[in-house]
């Protein structure tokens, strides 16, 4: 697994790897309603902060409000959160309804399920979702975007930053520790 992270939600700087070599700071995944932040000392790179991983947590504060249980197994868990970060659907444009290729996600979104590639063809359409979507017949959209994600993640160094106070932070072009000037401080 490689390195992946996020910029802050409010300064909108790298949260850099420990690996990377950066000056290393405490970080904060920070929480809602007054819920203490969790505090990451030396970011590692893997998602994991102050113990916790960030789309294990990502899951467990969206499930209820979404109307989704929690899943039993903790990569199940983790998954969810996945999905609901970076999750992608698509939507039949001829009739509004929504298709999941290679990952079930109808746990968050209903719909179909086909369990193969973009590439492959879908029996009730005689072709793949890649030519269905360049054609027009299918839309590619975000599962974020169709359920709404009540409470994204959100990071800062400062942990008097409010959660509710800022957007969610972003995902990091440089995954924490691809930087291309290894002396300057991040900016993204």
């Amino acid at each position: 697994m490689g390195f992946f992270s996020w910029i802050t939600c409010d300064t909108k700087k790298s949260i850099p790897a420990a690996a990377s070599g950066r000056e290393m700071k405490p970080v904060y995944l920070l929480q809602p309603n007054g819920l203490p932040p969790i505090k990451e000392e030396c970011y590692e790179g893997s998602g994991v902060f102050g113990g916790k991983n960030a789309y294990e947590w990502l899951a467990e504060m969206n499930a209820g409000p979404l109307g989704v249980d929690v899943p039993g197994d903790p990569r199940d868990v983790f998954m969810l959160g996945v999905k609901l970060a970076h999750g992608r659907v698509l939507r039949d444009t001829a009739t509004g309804s929504y298709w999941h290729i290679f990952d079930d996600g109808s746990l968050v979104v209903e719909g179909q399920f086909f369990a193969g590639t973009y590439a492959d063809i879908i029996p009730e359409f005689g072709k793949s979702a890649n030519d269905l979507v360049e054609e027009g017949r299918m839309e590619r959209h975000s599962v974020g975007d169709i359920v709404g994600v009540p409470y994204p993640l959100k990071f800062s160094f400062d942990a008097a930053t409010i959660y509710e106070n800022f957007p969610a932070s972003g995902n990091c072009p440089d995954q924490g520790y691809f930087y291309e000037d290894d002396d300057a401080e991040p900016d993204s």
